[in-house]
């Protein structure tokens, strides 16, 4: 008489149908309990814009004036004004901004905040959310982005219980970083035309002159742009749109995880059961 092993597949299946219906009890029970806590979840939908940076974007900050306006002013090289661009979209200050001026912390924190009344609550235990507060919410669990160091696509993500808000907050947030960079880089001219004008008027040689109107002049075409370009930082080629269809929670992946657990759990026991069986004997 010898004695084998049963192959590890004949063995699960002749257990399947051994305990088959502990099997389904426990998947059905434990998908249904999923889908269930799938409900308690508060519905959110994401919305989208797709960015590329404009071509003033893509060179390099003050780089016409380098060896002129920068050796005047004693200052090298400035950094990447695509990576300046991408960080102010990234920035608290911007969010702050656009929290303020759309008076979001109200809805961002709508269980501190009396409807009726329209103020926060003020009974001991409440807390008045700050715009510090505000940010750590908005870039923690609404806002995304995403960038493509290879085809310097930016994607901006909004997730928000609400389609209309989030389609409204990510054309508002890009819309916002456009117009924060343009009326900074018209600032940023008008300082340097005032430097260049009040470095023309303290010098007689025409030569010096003359390059600081060619530096002049750059000033000038670079703020004209600015002042004419609303997408002075970010051009839009994919805008956003309601999402019509929710992003979380998705109620099959519950169902399927849930399912899942079961039949784990079903595994364990019968592997708990059946690990005194003795092998099977063939003669």
């Amino acid at each position: 008489m010898t004695q084998t092993t049963e192959p590890l597949f004949n063995r699960g299946f002749r257990l399947l149908l051994r305990y088959i219906r502990l099997f389904l009890l426990l998947t059905v029970s434990c998908a249904a309990t999923a889908l269930a806590i799938s409900y308690a979840f508060t519905t959110e939908y994401k919305a989208d814009v797709t960015l590329v940076p404009t071509e003033e974007t893509l060179g390099t900050d003050e780089s016409s004036l380098v060896g002129g306006l920068a050796s005047l002013v004693g200052a090298g090289q400035l950094g990447s004004k695509e990576s300046e661009a991408l960080a102010i979209l990234k920035s608290r200050g911007l969010i702050w901004s656009y929290m303020q001026e759309n008076g979001l912390l109200p809805i961002l924190f709508p269980n501190k905040w009396d409807l009726a009344a329209r103020k926060w609550k003020s009974d001991k235990k409440s807390y008045v959310p700050t715009l510090e507060d505000g940010y750590r919410v908005f870039d923690k669990q609404v806002r995304n982005i995403v960038e493509n160091r290879k085809t310097n696509v930016i994607t901006v993500y909004i997730t928000w219980r609400d389609p209309k808000l989030a389609k409204q907050w990510a054309d508002g947030l890009v819309d916002a970083a456009n117009e924060l960079i343009r009326q900074q880089e018209i600032e940023r001219s008008t300082n340097n035309l005032a430097y260049l004008q009040a470095a023309s008027d303290r010098t007689s040689i025409i030569e010096v002159k003359n390059s600081i109107y060619k530096l002049m002049e750059t000033e000038i075409k670079k703020q004209m742009i600015a002042m004419g370009n609303k997408h002075y930082a970010f051009r839009v080629v994919d805008p956003a749109v309601v999402p019509q269809y929710k992003s979380f929670p998705k109620h099959t992946y519950f169902a399927a995880f849930g399912a899942g657990i079961g039949a784990t759990i079903w595994l364990l026991l019968v592997a708990f059961r059946d690990r005194e069986s003795e092998p099977v004997k063939v003669q």
